[in-house]
């Protein structure tokens, strides 16, 4: 199937498919079509919220091009573990779809990947198995028997608006800013240098081991961010493009009669509330204060308080559009869950911003050494464990 992914890529794909469904060569007879969708690298080309309207309008398009060519399209959806790539609960991400991609006929059809942990979280039990394909199940019929509205031309107007400009800050904040030193701070306050050295995942944490950011892959990515509890690829660009909005006249009311009306916008503000209930400014600071100590490194400091202060933001204005008085307000089993993990977790950030500190300071203990072998034992077995407790990696 060819693979769609970058943000460039999701705005070609109707242009791409429409050219080869018109070869009778290429088709062969065939009467469908399978198309994959990465949610992966768009969000981290983009942003998640410019990643999801663009796969939004590629299915609608590609769609479209197959109905010209009398083909019917099945979308094979690319999703990651962690909401940054993709994931989440999964009725919230088919009853988001726009209304004919779960499938066209009598069928209703949906492929989808299932990597990493979620295979043992979906599937490593007979019961929870079987709750995970009644959940698909019932979603899918759902999807096929109701449809989810599709947007209004106002709404589109207004969602595109809002995905053009978070595509813009988050972009300019990751890889345009001749200012920006945020690839630094990425390798500076995250044991993102550790993840490379553990034998995780089928591939290597970059596609050029001497490229930048714009090389990682997107788990190590989005894995990193995790470790910190900043959560930033999730909030980044998104919740500075809603801010603005929300603070214009009617834009907040907007912003709500939306996340009312519209269930792929509902979704959105959702998913990263879920990934906002999990970011601890707290435990971002320790890490800068623990790894950044330097006066040379002052800038990477005045930075994480920037992002500290751009999440306290999104997370205002997430709540806002909700109407929620605080995170998971009405979800009072997730935010207990949340809570009993917040202990233990606490003292395994210590601990890896200790060792992560030790590691980068002048007179950190020599390769090789035993002093240096316990300190990277303890980085990556913290490592393992923050996941653990956060219930995702990448």
């Amino acid at each position: 199937a060819p693979l769609f992914e970058t943000r460039d890529d999701l705005k070609a794909a109707p242009a791409v498919m429409a050219t080869v469904l018109a070869s009778k060569a290429y088709l062969g007879g065939a009467a469908s079509h399978e198309v994959m969708l990465g949610y992966s690298d768009s969000s981290k080309d983009a942003g998640k919220l410019a990643s999801l309207w663009e796969l939004h309008c590629a299915q609608e398009a590609v769609l479209a091009a197959g109905a010209a060519a009398n083909v019917r399209i099945d979308f094979f959806h690319g999703r990651g573990g962690s909401i940054g790539r993709g994931g989440g609960p999964q009725h919230l991400a088919l009853l988001s779809q726009p209304a004919g991609s779960v499938g066209t006929g009598e069928a209703g059809r949906y492929r989808a990947t299932v990597q990493g942990e979620q295979i043992t979280s979906f599937f490593g039990a007979h019961g929870v198995a079987v709750h995970t394909l009644q959940s698909y199940a019932v979603a899918i019929l759902e999807h096929t028997v109701a449809p989810p509205p599709l947007p209004t031309a106002d709404q589109r107007a207004l969602i595109q608006g809002l995905a053009d400009e978070s595509a813009t800050a988050f972009q300019s904040t990751i890889y345009h800013s001749a200012e920006s030193c945020l690839p630094g701070y990425y390798w500076q306050a995250t044991p993102a240098a550790a993840l490379g050295a553990m034998n995780l995942g089928s591939r290597p944490a970059k596609r050029k081991a001497q490229g930048g950011i714009e090389s990682l892959r997107a788990i190590p990515w989005n894995f990193a961010w995790t470790q910190c509890r900043l959560q930033l690829p999730v909030w980044l660009g998104g919740g500075a493009a809603l801010a603005k909005l929300a603070a214009t006249p009617d834009g907040l009311a907007s912003l709500r009669a939306m996340y009312g009306s519209w269930p792929f916008f509902r979704a959105f503000v959702d998913l990263v509330e879920l990934e906002l209930a999990k970011a601890d400014p707290a435990v971002s600071a320790l890490y800068d204060d623990k790894t950044a100590k330097a006066k040379e490194l002052a800038p990477l400091r005045a930075l994480g308080a920037e992002l500290r202060a751009a999440l306290a933001e999104a997370t205002t204005t997430f709540l806002a559009i909700a109407d929620k008085p605080a995170l998971l307000a009405d979800q009072p089993k997730t935010k207990a869950a949340f809570a009993a993990r917040a202990r233990p977790l606490d003292a395994l950030h210590a601990i890896q911003a200790e060792a992560m500190g030790r590691l980068k300071t002048d007179g950190a203990p020599a390769d090789g050494t035993d002093a240096h072998r316990q300190l990277s034992d303890a980085l990556i077995i913290t490592v393992q464990g923050i996941a653990a407790g956060m219930n995702n990696t990448g």
